[in-house]
């Protein structure tokens, strides 16, 4: 599964730059806030988490 990291708040999503996370979050909205990453996911939410 690849994950996607949030700069600002350390959060790592499902998901890759450049689409949407697993819980919705558009990551072409603001991409430099953004990095692909190998992290284990840490969102709780809904489509991430699971």
């Amino acid at each position: 599964m690849m994950a996607v990291k949030h700069i600002k708040t350390g959060i790592v999503h499902s998901g890759v730059k450049g689409g949407k996370t697993g819980c919705g979050i558009d990551t072409r909205k603001k991409p430099s806030h953004w990095v692909n990453t190998s992290s284990k996911i840490t969102c709780d939410k809904d489509g991430c988490k699971n």
